[in-house]
């Protein structure tokens, strides 16, 4: 920004100096936004909200489960099982602030091997995480208005890991399902035998009676490098369809009325969930501990 207005201002002083009538061209706020447009972005969409982790942005972001000033305003975690610290008894790390942290303008989001004594919910736990959520902060509806969320990221590999990109209801009386799955990664899926899977999912329907529509990418790790290699990861949520892109190429679609029947579309106002997690049920088996999910950028953009 300040090396376009100092390059108008010596524009300015050329122009004025020589006698000529050309002037330099305003440079509007939606032309400054399209500076943050990968060569993946589709061309109508503009940007409304991005964070380059520069720092840990407040304003955009709250770490675990709830709203950074608002208790009241929280992710909805099992009252059986899970707490302010703990979504439920299917993850094995404990939330901890200290594991989500900016470094060289990266965002990680950290498992750690330790022995901590949880107080809500009570017990002992092995291992802690890193978690972070939009809520109240950044949110969208991609029903209402065409959204398309860019993020640029490495996923952990491993037995254990279970890191996600996720939304959820972000609607004043919030409720769970919906849930958009937009990447999450089993290094080992529950206590199958199947694993290195990325899965795209949309859950809806009712709480005691939820449904699913489940894509998993197989053998993700072994064709991406995902671990060691950053990636550009696009979702597109629009009235009638989802798109899955990695690195600009279409790697799945969900359609409304076909995937998911139409009644059952979200129509919510929904925000970011980030979290790097661990399987409870799933051994270390080739688990290196520590382990992050790291975010580049994340940038939202929505349809003109």
């Amino acid at each position: 920004m300040i090396n376009k207005f100092v390059k108008s201002v010596l524009m300015f002083i050329f122009i004025s100096c020589s006698g000529g009538e050309s002037e330099e061209e305003v440079i509007s706020p939606n032309e400054e936004n399209n500076n943050l447009k990968s060569e993946y972005i589709p061309s109508d969409y503009n940007l409304i909200s991005s964070d380059e982790f520069d720092s840990f942005e407040n304003n955009n972001w709250s770490k675990g489960l709830t709203h950074s000033t608002n208790s009241s305003v929280r992710m909805i975690w099992n009252k059986n099982t899970g707490g302010e610290n703990l979504l439920n008894n299917n993850y094995d790390g404990y939330l901890l602030d200290d594991n989500v942290y900016v470094n060289n303008g990266l965002l990680y989001l950290e498992n750690r091997k330790q022995s901590i004594t949880g107080t809500d919910p009570v017990g002992q736990f092995n291992y802690s995480t890193g978690w972070v959520n939009s809520l109240q902060k950044i949110n969208f509806n991609g029903t209402n208005k065409n959204i398309y969320l860019e993020i640029k990221a490495k996923f952990p590999k491993g037995d254990k890991v279970w890191p996600a990109i996720w939304l959820i209801d972000d609607s004043e009386n919030r409720k769970w399902p919906p849930e958009i799955d937009i990447w999450e990664y089993f290094g080992k899926f529950f206590n199958t035998n199947r694993s290195d899977e990325m899965y795209m999912r949309f859950i809806y329907g009712l709480w005691n009676d939820k449904k699913d529509h489940s894509y998993a990418l197989k053998n993700f790790q072994s064709t991406y490098n995902s671990s060691s290699k950053f990636h550009v990861f696009g979702f597109n949520w629009t009235e009638n369809v989802m798109k899955w892109y990695i690195d600009g190429e279409l790697v799945h679609t969900k359609n409304k009325g076909s995937d998911v029947p139409i009644e059952d579309w979200p129509n919510k106002t929904m925000c970011i969930v980030m979290n790097n997690g661990l399987m409870r049920v799933v051994d270390e088996g080739n688990t290196i501990f520590p382990n992050s999910l790291v975010i580049d950028y994340l940038r939202v953009y929505e349809k003109n």
